[in-house]
């Protein structure tokens, strides 16, 4: 934000100061002249909206103008003039946007002019947006989303403790497998421990796909030996009902052999729960389709409603975590690859019987991991750093001895 001009303005801190100073009562200041600020001067290219926040005292009228060229920046109607009066407190006018894939950023100057003759020339920048990306958000866990293949993605949002709108786990759906080929989600003991009950709990569609592409889940398993196996655990979501049944969803299941899903990869998925740190877990489990089947596996099934769905052929998780686990940092805050440790999973589709074993041999490092799927993991990792932290995949720092 940049201020132009500033026709008058009062100077009381270092007068508070000087009464303090000598013992003497201080004794409120009338607010004397108007204030206008961007809440955000960088916007980003497929934003929405950013709000100017005007102060002044009750009764003075104001005008806001937008400078854009092509007005791609207006108000809620269209509009690129406003006036009006205030009243009692600060007032917040939405300035709203068209999004930019230009592929350049653009400019645009917002002119505030109050009637006490407080003027605020007011600057904002919004960058480009790549339009092949299907999902931009500042979160870790969420690997590179593109548009292609058909994928579907969605976010599904929840209560967690005194939130409503918490982040549950975003998906990428293929319609083709009827299945998300990724699931991925933040894992903190605040989504582990509340008063989620999977007894409660009802297999079904997700509302967010249509219906025609999705598995039926609601009148049983799938046929044969597959079970509905979860991406996202339900036991990682037990706080709150809401997010639990959310784990439910078609879009959240694949065809999983019995003895895999209850045995080996129940118990990986009870390990990654013991790796919960202070700082945020994040978890992207996936379901791969391609190559040649374990010979224990059919290459498809059958959901209740006859729908053809193939089976995977592996499943994995990859993991990213800060190594101390209390650092109270951002991952993209960090700059240095020590602080850091990734790994991923990758296991065969089989029947696995009995073993709950989880080995080193199970363990591939998470380059190695977008070598074989082709989806980049992690982006929000600094550039300096990402090749390193991704290289690595050290068996022993996540609890794997063996």
């Amino acid at each position: 934000m940049r201020v132009a001009k500033s026709i008058t303005s009062v100077v009381v801190v270092a007068i508070a100061a000087l009464l303090m100073m000598v013992g003497c009562e201080i004794v409120p200041v009338e607010k004397i002249g108007s204030k206008a600020y961007i809440s955000n001067t960088e916007i980003k290219g497929d934003s929405k909206n950013c709000a100017v926040v005007l102060s002044a005292q009750q009764g003075t009228s104001y005008t806001i103008t937008i400078d854009s060229v092509g007005d791609w920046a207006h108000f809620s109607n269209g509009a690129t003039y406003i006036e009006g009066t205030m009243e009692t407190g600060d007032k917040v006018v939405y300035i709203y946007f068209d999004k930019n894939p230009s592929g350049q950023s653009r400019d645009a100057v917002v002119v505030v002019e109050f009637s006490d003759e407080e003027v605020f020339e007011l600057e904002f920048t919004q960058h480009s947006y790549d339009s092949t990306i299907a999902i931009d958000r500042e979160w870790a866990e969420l690997p590179l989303c593109k548009n292609e293949d058909n994928y579907i993605y969605n976010t599904h949002y929840g209560k967690m403790g005194s939130k409503s709108n918490a982040r549950n786990y975003t998906f990428c759906f293929d319609p083709d497998y009827r299945a998300s080929v990724w699931v991925a989600y933040p894992l903190h003991s605040s989504y582990t421990t509340g008063s989620g009950n999977r007894d409660y709990s009802s297999f079904g569609y997700d509302p967010t796909v249509s219906t025609s592409c999705q598995a039926n889940m609601g009148a049983g398993s799938y046929n044969g030996r597959y079970d509905r196996g979860h991406q996202i655990p339900a036991a990682d979501r037990k706080c709150s009902q809401e997010m639990m049944d959310q784990t439910f969803y078609a879009t959240n299941m694949t065809p999983q052999q019995a003895n895999f899903n209850q045995k080996k990869w129940g118990a990986l998925e009870g390990k990654v729960r013991n790796m919960i740190c202070s700082d945020t877990l994040y978890v992207v489990t996936g379901a791969y389709f391609e190559g040649e089947h374990h010979s224990s596996i059919y290459k498809q099934t059958n959901d209740r409603s006859g729908n053809v769905c193939p089976t995977p052929t592996y499943y994995y998780k990859a993991l990213l975590r800060t190594k101390k686990g209390n650092t109270g940092k951002r991952i993209d805050e960090i700059s240095d690859a020590s602080q850091l440790r990734a790994i991923a999973f990758w296991m065969e589709h089989a029947d696995t019987g009995n073993d709950t074993n989880i080995k080193a041999t199970d363990c591939i490092s998470v380059a190695e991991l977008e070598e074989i799927t082709g989806f980049t993991f992690f982006p929000m990792l600094d550039d300096a750093i990402e090749a390193e932290v991704k290289r690595a995949a050290v068996a022993s720092e996540w609890g794997i001895t063996r």
